[in-house]
């Protein structure tokens, strides 16, 4: 199948779910998102250079699936903002979905983290904000086949 039109961010959606690839359930969807960083994977290397070598050899290392930054407009007393700030006080990991759309079409990704900031700002003239970093523990699953 094809994908019926180019995906773009506005319809992005961060689930805190139950576990990797369960139901997304309207009550998991984590709402009142202003931002979300990128999901960037990455693989360190490791230069191997032996005595008489003329060219420099690499290893890939185990992947790094790195962290996610969500900005939220901070809602007091939200179900699934409370539970963030929750996993921040415990310091117990959460599983949380990324779902992209785009009209029938869509694809998401299932990780679990830890949140490891949580801050709540309190401008003069603006919305109040919380930023929260989701730091990535384990594998990614990939579902990024539009269905």
């Amino acid at each position: 199948m094809s994908i019926s039109a180019p995906f773009h961010g506005r319809t992005t959606e961060l689930y805190l779910t139950t576990a990797i690839s369960a139901s997304l359930e309207s009550n998991t969807l984590l709402g009142e998102i202003d931002d979300l960083s990128g999901l960037e994977v990455s693989r360190a290397t490791v230069d191997l250079l032996a005595y008489g070598d003329d060219d420099l050899r690499k290893l890939v290392g185990a992947r790094d699936n790195g962290s996610v930054t969500v900005t939220l407009n901070w809602t007091p007393g939200d179900i699934n903002h409370d539970e963030l700030h929750g996993k921040f006080i415990s310091g117990d990991p959460g599983t949380f979905a990324i779902q992209w759309k785009s009209g029938t079409d869509s694809a998401r990704v299932d990780f679990t983290a830890y949140v490891t900031t949580y801050g709540i700002s309190h401008p003069k003239e603006d919305k109040v904000t919380a930023s929260v970093e989701l730091t990535i523990t384990g594998p990614v699953t990939y579902d990024l086949k539009p269905i």
